[in-house]
């Protein structure tokens, strides 16, 4: 074998292992140097993926001798095209960047060719310098390209290359392209850096090459149906894709349902055993005198801020009346717990006032009830239905008595 790797030797190996390795079908055809009726492939395996259907596999082999056809160069054919192509839509957001008129005549006809045949050749030159990725290509994949098959690899010698960063390029080409990478070592073994990406499953490549009717009638013989691994694996990714979009569809479906008709899943917060039972002021069968303590709210709902207490209240309270009922009597910071407490508890309707009002320190403040009233017999009463309320919450109660206003 000499120093390096054969091409020869790499068909050989690739010949005898690939189907056993990789595809495991039984029957199939494999053979080195196969005749299109133009093109010539290295490896040719060839096996029925469903009645009436062979699947064809072809495998390119290279050495070091033939590795100017594995590194990437720039296409002159795609950098002339890319020229053009960008000349001409130069041209024509000049144009209609000017508001250019156009006329028919020789002048303005010859002027729009040079500009597009200078613009094309400078272009055509700074892209070639540039050495931009759409321009760049490998040839080995490029003549694979004309080979009619369902799958393609590369085959290349574990020494074919002298630096590492050639075949990590040859590697990104080859998943770009779909294309699988094979490395044989000395031995003969076959390690599969990349695999290919299935193309034009229901194709009858086949036909295009010579022997069929001798390929067909081995391949034939009790076969052994079923998908490729590169075709159960694009299947895995295309049935993957199909359920993100079809949970993608049914969110969107969802939020607008909700948006229009309710909720699709109805809040567990909602729920009767959730909700703290209506703060009502009064004797045991409910109330009195029709008197009501805030509205309803759930423990551990969301309550709004509490009251800013930037100077002191004033005394005026809800309804009128000298007598208010007291829960506190406390500093400013212990004020703002107390309101925070009586609000988890789930009651609502506190207020604050002067501890001046009535007629205690100056500098503390009262948390009472709320709301006024005109005589000390409905203060008191409302004051004992306020103090088992707090009781029966778990609330532990601080004052709950009745408090005169200072006239």
């Amino acid at each position: 074998m000499g120093s390096t790797l054969r091409e020869r030797f790499i068909q050989d190996a690739v010949a005898e292992r690939l189907n056993g390795q990789y595809y495991r079908r039984r029957p199939a055809y494999v053979n080195t140097e196969v005749y299109t009726r133009l093109r010539r492939a290295d490896v040719l395996l060839a096996f029925m993926r469903a009645p009436g259907r062979p699947y064809v596999v072809v495998v390119e082999a290279k050495s070091r001798s033939t590795i100017h056809q594995l590194k990437l160069r720039t296409s002159a054919h795609r950098a002339r095209w890319a020229g053009r192509v960008l000349s001409l839509l130069l041209i024509v957001g000049l144009l209609l960047l000017l508001g250019y008129e156009w006329y028919f005549n020789a002048w303005n006809t010859l002027l729009l060719l040079g500009l597009f045949v200078t613009g094309s050749v400078a272009i055509t030159g700074l892209v070639t310098r540039l050495q931009l990725s759409f321009t760049q290509r490998i040839g080995a994949i490029e003549q694979l390209g004309r080979y009619p098959a369902n799958e393609s690899w590369i085959a290349v010698g574990n020494d074919t290359f002298a630096q590492s960063d050639e075949e990590a390029t040859l590697r990104r080409q080859c998943r770009k392209h779909g294309v699988g990478l094979i490395v044989v070592n000395a031995a003969g073994k076959l390690t599969l850096r990349e695999k290919p990406r299935p193309r034009h499953v229901f194709n009858d490549y086949l036909s295009r090459y010579g022997r069929r009717k001798d390929i067909l009638a081995q391949i034939e013989q009790d076969p052994n149906y079923g998908p490729t691994p590169p075709e159960r694996r694009q299947n895995r990714r295309r049935f993957l894709h199909i359920a993100l979009l079809l949970a993608l569809t049914g969110l969107l479906v969802l939020l607008g349902y909700e948006r229009s008709y309710g909720p699709v899943v109805p809040d567990p917060f909602s729920h009767p055993r959730y909700r703290s039972p209506e703060v009502v002021i009064g004797s045991p069968s409910g109330t009195v005198g029709g008197e009501v303590f805030g509205p309803t709210v759930a423990p551990g709902l969301p309550l709004g801020p509490l009251p800013q207490i930037t100077q002191a209240p004033d005394c005026a309270v809800e309804a009128g009346g000298r007598f208010v009922v007291v829960d506190a009597v406390l500093s400013r910071q212990e004020a703002n717990r107390r309101l925070s407490v009586l609000r988890a508890a789930g009651l609502r309707g506190h207020e604050l006032m002067w501890a001046g009002c009535i007629d205690e320190a100056a500098e503390l403040l009262v948390v009472y009830t709320g709301r006024g009233y005109p005589n000390l017999a409905r203060a008191e009463e409302t004051a004992r239905a306020y103090r088992e309320l707090l009781t029966n919450l778990g609330v532990p109660v601080v004052v709950g008595r009745p408090g005169t206003l200072v006239q």
